[in-house]
């Protein structure tokens, strides 16, 4: 099912809302956003389950550091998940309905091309393994380090680990439409600049203008509502990666002292090599819309006709971030996964170090 289908955009906010993430969804048939009593109040019991939840988990886990850590930042995720099912101005749901609008009334029907498709695949396959993951394996692996409570422990972390990969996926989704949108204004711009009749083409460039206004006021959307997210996210992603990576260092320098068997060390490395490819492919597709921008920019440069309206819309192109850009802080790109690659290395070697006495054989 193509991701710019109303019946996937239909699937995609009700999975969201199954995991507590918008007490809304997207009706296909009508063609419209709707939402009830019920779901607001699945969501408002989803959400006491999750706080108790963590608060569960983190309770069961004092003393231990690597499992704190963990549930704090899930917990911090969710968090910030459940203030944006519940904040009033409810900028997602404008946000999804301005994509939605868009793609329907002026790109129906129209190819994204084979690198976004490609990358949109290739999405799907890694969160249907994720899923498979986390709710077949993983809890084998959670046994080992919290062994009470075991199926207690497992619907804690589900109901949370399961809100945290919805909001990504969301997230992805959004940039991934995000990028289709300019990669079709940036195609007919283009067309354009090959056309000889002056009057179509500047009739037409005003209404490729105006798309772009109305796409880049949704970038905007896009970077605030899920930047303080995608900073618990990414918190989380890397504290996974430091804790995977500590054992695997364990089993490469004291295999002796990991109680791991075969299949579990084989989970541990294959997660923590998941785990990087997905933080891959979110910065992947975010360079992407740095690469459309850039295309952007090109062809107004080599517009011959450069009237007032032109002028104009250089100077806002200019105003906005030529990046996926989160608090006004930080570009979200293939930079910032080598620099938490590094740090969560870097930290995992502290650790090490800090365990020696305990892990020399």
């Amino acid at each position: 099912m193509a991701l710019t289908s109303l019946k996937f955009y239909s699937l995609l906010t009700k999975f969201t809302a199954l995991n507590g993430l918008n007490n809304y969804y997207f009706n296909s048939n009508k063609n419209r956003f709707r939402t009830n009593w019920k779901l607001k109040m699945y969501c408002l019991i989803h959400h006491a389950l999750c706080v108790l939840a963590v608060g569960r988990m983190l309770y069961n886990s004092v003393g231990d550091l690597r499992v704190s850590v963990t549930v704090l930042t899930m917990g911090a995720t969710s968090a910030f998940c459940m203030q944006s099912c519940w904040q009033k101005s409810q900028g997602v749901r404008k946000l999804a309905s301005g994509l939605i609008k868009m793609e329907q009334k002026y790109f129906a029907g129209k190819p994204s091309g084979s690198l976004l498709t490609r990358k949109f695949t290739f999405k799907l396959v890694f969160a249907w393994i994720t899923l498979i993951r986390i709710h077949l394996f993983y809890p084998l692996y959670l046994k080992r380090i919290l062994p009470n409570y075991f199926y207690l422990n497992v619907g804690s972390y589900w109901l949370v680990y399961n809100m945290l990969l919805g909001e990504v996926l969301a997230f992805y989704c959004f940039v991934w439409q995000v990028c289709r949108i300019h990669k079709l204004i940036n195609d007919d711009m283009t067309l354009l600049l090959t056309t000889s009749r002056q009057t179509y083409r500047l009739k037409k460039m005003r209404h490729c203008l105006k798309l772009y206004a109305k796409l880049l006021k949704l970038c905007s959307q896009v970077n605030f509502e899920f930047g303080h997210l995608s900073v618990a996210v990414l918190a989380c992603k890397s504290w996974f990666q430091i804790t995977f990576g500590y054992e695997i260092f364990q089993m490469i320098a004291a295999p002796d002292s990991i109680d791991l068997n075969l299949s579990m060390k084989a989970f541990v490395v294959t997660s923590y090599i998941l785990d990087a490819i997905n933080l891959l492919y979110a910065t992947d597709i975010a360079e992407v819309f740095g690469a459309q921008r850039a295309d952007s920019q090109r062809i107004l440069r080599e517009t011959n006709r450069m009237d007032r309206l032109l002028s104009m819309f250089t100077l806002n192109l200019a105003l906005h971030p030529k990046r996926v850009v989160f608090l006004n802080v930080f570009n979200f790109d293939r930079k910032l996964t080598l620099a938490l690659f590094a740090k969560s290395t870097l930290f995992t070697i502290c650790w090490l170090q800090g365990d020696y006495n305990k892990i020399k054989p």
